[in-house]
């Protein structure tokens, strides 16, 4: 499954895994998504079609789907069975923001990404769910960041 399969798909569950401290001393978020289809695929890192997303999961996942953690209810009913309308990607100076995670649009208005990795104590590791004020505030922060969706760059050329 490509990258750009993932738009117009239904989530079904979204699911996490949070460790404290992983080998680089850093604590370490990951959200793992289950579509209606029954795949399931990691938020993705990269901008690139060519990323083979189920296998990536495979090689990547800190722990399987069912071992993960559950999001609270709220959050579960905000996202369980809503279409991915759109993925988002940071770029400066023209390249992918190495170190961010997409950023999915859902039909419901809501847009779901994460905060991956940060230091113990003084970095908020965790599934960010914002509304498209709030997205398009994060949009316009930082002069230096652009943010770029996927179904114009990829899918309309």
């Amino acid at each position: 499954m490509k990258l750009s399969d993932l738009i117009d798909k239904k989530i079904s569950k979204i699911r996490f895994n949070y460790a404290f401290e992983n080998e680089y001393g850093m604590q370490e978020f990951q959200s793992q998504i289950r579509l209606s289809n029954g795949k399931i695929v990691l938020l993705p890192k990269h901008p690139d079609d060519d990323l083979d997303l189920i296998e990536d999961y495979s090689n990547n996942k800190s722990v399987t789907f069912d071992k993960a953690q559950r999001c609270g209810l709220t959050s579960r009913l905000m996202f369980r069975n809503k279409q991915i309308r759109d993925i988002h990607f940071r770029y400066a100076d023209n390249e992918h923001v190495m170190d961010s995670s997409a950023i999915l649009e859902l039909d419901n208005g809501k847009f779901i990404t994460e905060n991956n990795s940060g230091p113990k104590g003084l970095a908020d590791v965790n599934l960010v769910i914002m509304n498209k004020t709030q997205f398009q505030e994060l949009a316009l922060a930082d002069n230096e960041i652009q943010i770029r969706s996927l179904r114009k760059d990829i899918l309309n050329n």
